[in-house]
């Protein structure tokens, strides 16, 4: 009589770290507009877009040589004055990009969670301005997409020049 083989258990291991953030309400609301713009993409989705494109643009990626240096204080720095922060939420992101965050955060000395507001922020502000849509099911959707973001109103530093003014 042929014996079965048990396989050992593994142990369950986490692939994702959860990221809790406190927003200042007009942060909780531009990142929610931006969603509902986007077609109702999920908050994790476009914070995780912001972050590793605003490291890459940072240089800080998958490599064995360090970051330039930074030449000035990093522009999207999120401003908090004496407002206090009343939203609390958290994200999931995968273990690679949390490591990303980690990395980006201390390149430009900031909290985790202000690299990721701030990042997500200017990200925002780069969909406004160069968003084009291309791949949305039809013009009318691309247009719609381009509105919703449009409306969506950024402090100063996270807006990009008027279309016209750029070359």
């Amino acid at each position: 009589m042929p014996v079965a083989r048990v396989q050992p258990v593994q142990e369950h291991r986490k692939s994702f770290r959860t990221k809790t953030l406190r927003l200042h309400p007009l942060e909780n609301l531009i990142f929610e507009q931006a969603c509902g713009a986007l077609n109702g993409m999920e908050r994790t989705q476009l914070m995780q877009e912001a972050v590793i494109h605003e490291a890459a643009r940072l240089g800080v990626r998958w490599t064995l040589e360090p970051a330039p240096p930074l030449t000035s204080s990093w522009p999207y720095m999120p401003q908090r004055g004496d407002e206090p922060t009343e939203v609390r939420v958290s994200i999931t992101v995968s273990l690679p990009v949390a490591e990303i965050i980690t990395r980006a955060a201390e390149h430009v000395h900031a909290s985790e969670p202000m690299f990721i507001i701030g990042a997500t922020l200017a990200h925002i502000g780069r969909l406004k301005a160069c968003f084009k849509g291309v791949h949305a099911e039809t013009p009318e959707e691309a247009r719609d997409i381009r509105a919703g973001l449009e409306k969506i109103k950024l402090p100063p530093q996270y807006q990009y020049p008027p279309k016209a003014k750029r070359r």
